[in-house]
């Protein structure tokens, strides 16, 4: 379980912020994408992804070096964890990623399903997304566990329109998607609970 932290990411849509990616082997088993999709298996940062996998990437940190790179960041900054992987598989070293995070408005999304895991990081500052591959498997999420905050896939071809999922709750689609003016360090969208519990959809990509 490797990690490569960027202190200010050049990705458009995420902007010049510090940006976290965590190898494959944080991806749980579970998730839909995997080997199916994954932007991050087959996109523009593939193969530094299965470099990190390996182990042979450049400026890979371990957990416990990632842990005191997030210590050391401002404490009023807004960062994104998992550009590509996920959280790690270890329930313990969630919460101590929460506890380094200290508070900062963090951009985290999931396929996992440790909903007291995640109960237990946004209690110490750090806010996660249950990510979800369609609009029926969204509700499925918030039927099971109504306090989590849930992102979801919306087909490639959307568009800008918000809609709602089949048992009615609201989807907004990502600011981020279509405008050049919003990135995800200037949106808070992702970083915090939502109003009404409003889901984010973005539309599919890579």
């Amino acid at each position: 379980m490797m990690f490569h932290f960027r202190r200010v990411s050049t990705n458009r849509k995420l902007g010049p912020m510090p940006a976290v990616m965590a190898s494959q082997a944080t991806c749980p088993s579970t998730c839909a994408l995997r080997g199916a999709g994954c932007y991050a298996e087959h996109g523009p940062a593939s193969i530094f992804w299965r470099k990190l996998t390996a182990g042979d990437a450049p400026n890979q940190v371990t957990f416990e070096q990632l842990l005191h790179l997030i210590r050391a960041l401002p404490k009023r900054i807004r960062w994104r964890y998992g550009t590509a992987g996920d959280l790690p598989p270890e329930p313990a070293d969630v919460v101590a990623l929460a506890r380094a995070n200290g508070g900062r408005e963090a951009i985290v999304f999931t396929h996992g399903r440790r909903y007291d895991t995640y109960r237990k990081a946004g209690a110490l500052g750090m806010h996660i997304n249950v990510s979800t591959d369609s609009l029926a498997e969204a509700d499925a999420v918030l039927d099971a566990a109504p306090d989590m905050s849930v992102v979801t896939v919306l087909p490639s071809d959307h568009g800008r329109r918000p809609t709602h999922t089949p048992s009615g709750r609201e989807v907004a689609v990502c600011p981020a998607t279509f405008s050049d003016r919003v990135t995800c360090s200037t949106c808070n969208l992702c970083s915090r609970p939502r109003p009404r519990g409003v889901i984010v959809g973005f539309p599919a990509h890579g």
